[in-house]
């Protein structure tokens, strides 16, 4: 299934939806002495990913940090950098394009390199795997089951809200501002939210006030949509697992057997171990990268 990101074109979109969900870059204080560093950050359970991109890149190293459960993909030597620029430049779609400029700036100008600096990737994202990164970054996949209350709502009404629910809910969360520009992400959430047929909305955490966007859906229809490009785009990063485990689900209520006997049975299990109940994981899709 991954195999189509041994193709440099591919690969270089996803790496750059990953970096834009979960990545950074760190600039030389000192700005001639220092290299800058370039991170991806990811939850420990995906150190299997992160090592195969480092086998990739064929430079750098892999930091842990135990006390946050992550690991985090670092690239400092000129070589390393001249390849994740030469995989990325011109397919960044966020304001972190700011943070890859400032990068292509500094290679120039101590490296002798003459990288052009091209701008924001503005074509369809169905077109290409970057939402696929994007997703590994920052999307979810859920199952909602409700189980019918007993001694309530025997006879069919579609009015009952104590009624037996089954139903598949995507969510793919951003903040409204880049921290470091303060240009707002609402363009490309908002290319991403047509694509799959939804509005864009946000929320607001209670605990720091801060705004959220969030793209948020369990329609057929843009469940019909996202099946189509993961197929395509596959996800890489352990949240594959549960993808895998929500399209089950998701074909079980297209082909509405999700509320027979055997359904509901495989739906109950499959719920719950998906997520953080994941104690199994099968990195197999990797094999071929």
């Amino acid at each position: 299934m991954s195999i189509i990101y041994n193709q440099p074109q591919i690969l270089g979109f996803y790496i750059a939806g990953l970096f834009e969900g979960d990545g950074h870059i760190v600039m030389p204080a000192v700005y001639n002495k220092h290299n800058p560093r370039w991170h991806i950050t990811f939850h420990i359970k995906n150190q299997p990913l992160a090592q195969k991109l480092l086998s990739k890149v064929g430079s750098g190293f892999i930091r842990y940090k135990t006390k946050n459960n992550a690991c985090v993909l670092t690239v400092s030597s000129v070589k390393g950098l001249k390849w994740v620029t030469a995989m990325t430049n011109g397919k960044f779609r966020t304001p972190k394009i700011y943070q890859m400029h400032l990068l292509i700036d500094w290679l120039n100008k101590h490296h002798s390199a003459s990288i052009e600096k091209l701008p924001v990737c503005t074509k369809p994202v169905s077109g290409d795997s970057w939402l696929a990164g994007f997703i590994d970054a920052d999307g979810s996949f859920g199952i909602r089951y409700t189980k019918k209350l007993p001694g309530v709502c025997q006879k069919v009404d579609a009015a009952c809200k104590h009624k037996q629910r089954v139903s598949c809910r995507f969510r793919l969360e951003q903040r409204t501002v880049d921290l470091k520009t303060n240009v707002t992400y609402a363009g490309v959430l908002n290319l991403i939210a047509n694509y799959l047929g939804v509005g864009l909305n946000t929320r607001s955490q209670t605990s720091t006030g801060k705004t959220y966007y969030i793209i948020e859906f369990s329609s057929l229809a843009s469940i019909t949509i996202l099946i189509n490009y993961l197929n395509a785009y596959p996800l890489l990063t352990a949240k594959l697992l549960d993808y895998n485990d929500w399209h089950t689900v998701a074909e079980r209520i297209i082909n509405k057997t999700h509320y027979t006997q055997d359904g509901l049975a495989e739906i109950r299990t499959i719920k719950a171990g998906m997520n953080m109940n994941r104690g199994v994981f099968n990195w197999q899709h990797l094999d071929e990268f």
